[in-house]
C-alpha cells in the first residue's frame, strides 16, 4: 500500500463495503479508469450475501436512462439476456376499482434482481476485482493515513473505502463513529419500509391479465400503505408495498384488497415468502471525506415514487470511482464527487414537494379527482406517465403542472373538492 499525497498510484488498495450494484459499479469504473492511466490497483469487494440464493429486497425494474448508465457510464454492453419483459405502460388503480391506463416510450425493463446483482459481481471479478464473502463489521480512519477494515473473518488495510452498504444500520453506525472527527457521515434520516412477495403464475394468465404493464395502486382504504404495485416478469409477478411501520399483516391486507385480489386470484398466504426491506427518502450528510465516498442507497438520493435505486447506484458508484482515480482520495479532491450528480440533489427538493402534494391529495381524496381530470386531459395524462415511469425530472414535472391552464384547473379542482373532503374526514 502506498500513499502519494492521497493519490491513487500503482499498488493502491480500494475496498467496497458492499457488492450490490453501487459497489460493483465503483469497482468496474475504478479498474477501467486506472487502466486508462496505466495504473495497477487492488480493488476489494466485501459482500456477505450469496447471490446464488439470497434475495435482494427490490422489485427489479431497470428504468430510463439505464442503458446510458451502463453503456456510457460503465463502458460495458447492456445485459440484454437479463431482460424478462420490456414495460410498455402502467395501469393506475383508484378506489372503486376504476383505472387509468398510461402508455409511452419508457425505456424500462423488468429483470430478476438477483440475476442483475450476480451479473454485476461477476463482471467486477472478470475485470480483476477480488470478492471476499464477508460482511464489514468495523472501520477505522487512521488520521488520514489509511483505512482499517474489519470483517467477520478478515482484517484489511486500504487506501480508501467505498461506502456501498445501503442502509445497513450496523455498518452505518461504524462509519458515523469512525468519521466523527473528520467528515461526519450521517445516514439518511428518514426511510420507508417495503414488503415484497414473488408469486408464480401461469404464463398464459400472466400475459392475459398483465401483458407488459405495471399495475400501481394508491389504496386509500389501507392505512399505512403509501403505494403498492404489481410488476410482471417472465413466469411470475412481483408485488410490493411501501409505507411506514409496515408488517406482514399489511401485505396480507394488500393481497386481499379487492382491486389486487381481482388481478392475482386466490392465494395460499401460507405458501408465500415475504421479504422486508427499507429505502431512504432523505439524503445522507457527509457522503465524502479523506479516503471515503458513500454511494447508492447510502447517499439517500432515492426519489419518491420514481425510486430508481439501481440508477442511483450505478451513477454514484461510477462517479465516485472516476473522481478517486482522476482527482485523488482527499476530501478536497472528492468534493467534486457530489457536484457530478448535482441534478439528483436539485431534483430531490422537487421530489419532496411532489410527495407532500401527493400525500395531501391522498388524505383528502383529491387524487381521485386528478385521475378523473387526466382521462380528458392528454397533457396531464402524459405528466402522470412521467411520474410513474421515471421519465424526466420532478423539476420538469412541477414546471409542467405550474402552467397557467394546468395550475388553474388543478387549483380550482382542489379547493372545490376540499370542503367536502374535510367534512367527510
Amino acid at each position: 500500500m502506498k500513499n502519494d499525497g492521497l493519490r491513487v498510484v500503482d499498488g493502491s488498495t480500494i475496498a467496497s463495503s458492499g457488492g450490490g450494484p453501487a459497489g460493483c459499479a465503483s469497482a468496474i469504473k475504478l479498474i477501467k479508469e486506472a487502466g486508462k492511466k496505466g495504473i495497477r490497483i487492488n480493488v476489494i469487494i466485501f459482500e456477505g450475501k450469496d447471490f446464488e440464493r439470497h434475495y435482494n429486497q427490490c422489485v427489479g425494474v431497470l428504468s430510463h436512462p439505464i442503458r446510458q448508465l451502463i453503456e456510457e457510464g460503465l463502458e460495458m454492453p447492456f445485459p440484454e439476456h437479463l431482460i424478462k419483459r420490456e414495460i410498455s405502460g402502467y395501469v393506475l388503480h383508484r378506489p372503486g376499482n376504476s383505472t387509468l391506463e398510461l402508455s409511452g416510450e419508457s425505456g424500462t425493463y423488468a429483470t430478476r434482481r438477483i440475476l442483475f446483482d450476480r451479473f454485476m459481481l461477476q463482471t467486477s471479478q472478470e475485470l480483476g476485482a477480488r470478492v471476499i464473502r464477508s460482511r464489514v463489521t468495523g472501520i477505522e480512519f487512521n488520521d488520514g493515513d489509511s483505512v482499517n477494515i474489519y470483517t467477520e473473518d478478515k482484517f484489511l488495510r486500504a487506501d480508501a473505502v467505498i461506502g456501498a452498504f445501503g442502509i445497513d444500520d450496523g455498518i452505518a453506525d461504524e462509519i458515523e463513529r469512525a468519521s466523527s472527527r473528520a467528515f461526519s457521515y450521517r445516514r439518511p434520516p428518514k426511510v420507508l419500509d417495503t414488503l415484497v412477495v414473488k408469486v408464480h403464475i401461469d404464463v398464459k394468465v400472466l400475459q392475459e391479465r398483465f401483458g407488459s404493464r405495471i399495475h400501481a395502486f394508491i389504496p386509500l382504504e389501507l392505512r399505512g400503505i403509501e403505494f403498492g404495485a404489481i410488476t410482471p416478469k417472465g413466469d411470475h409477478i412481483i408485488i410490493n408495498i411501501a409505507g411506514r411501520g409496515l408488517t406482514s399483516a399489511d401485505m396480507d391486507g394488500f393481497l386481499a384488497y379487492p382491486p389486487v385480489a381481482g388481478l392475482i386470484g386466490d392465494l395460499n398466504l401460507g405458501g408465500l415468502d415475504y421479504y422486508r426491506g427499507r429505502y431512504p427518502i432523505r439524503p445522507a450528510r457527509g457522503i465524502f471525506g479523506d479516503r471515503f465516498a458513500a454511494v447508492g442507497d447510502s447517499t439517500g438520493l432515492i426519489r419518491p415514487y420514481k425510486g430508481k435505486g439501481i440508477n442511483v447506484a450505478l451513477e454514484t458508484g461510477a462517479k465516485a470511482a472516476e473522481t478517486m482515480i482522476n482527482r485523488g482520495l482527499s476530501a478536497a479532491a472528492l468534493s467534486a464527487y457530489p457536484d457530478s450528480f448535482g441534478h439528483l440533489y436539485a431534483d430531490f427538493l422537487y421530489g419532496r414537494i411532489f410527495r407532500m402534494l401527493v400525500m395531501v391529495s391522498i388524505k383528502t381524496g383529491f387524487v381521485d379527482r386528478v385521475l378523473d381530470m387526466a382521462k380528458d386531459d392528454p397533457h396531464l395524462k402524459d405528466v402522470l406517465f412521467k411520474v410513474v415511469s421515471g421519465e424526466g425530472t420532478y423539476r420538469d414535472i412541477v414546471h409542467e403542472l405550474s402552467g397557467p391552464a394546468e395550475l388553474s384547473a388543478l387549483g380550482y379542482g382542489f379547493f372545490k373538492h376540499l370542503p367536502g373532503a374535510w367534512l367527510k374526514g
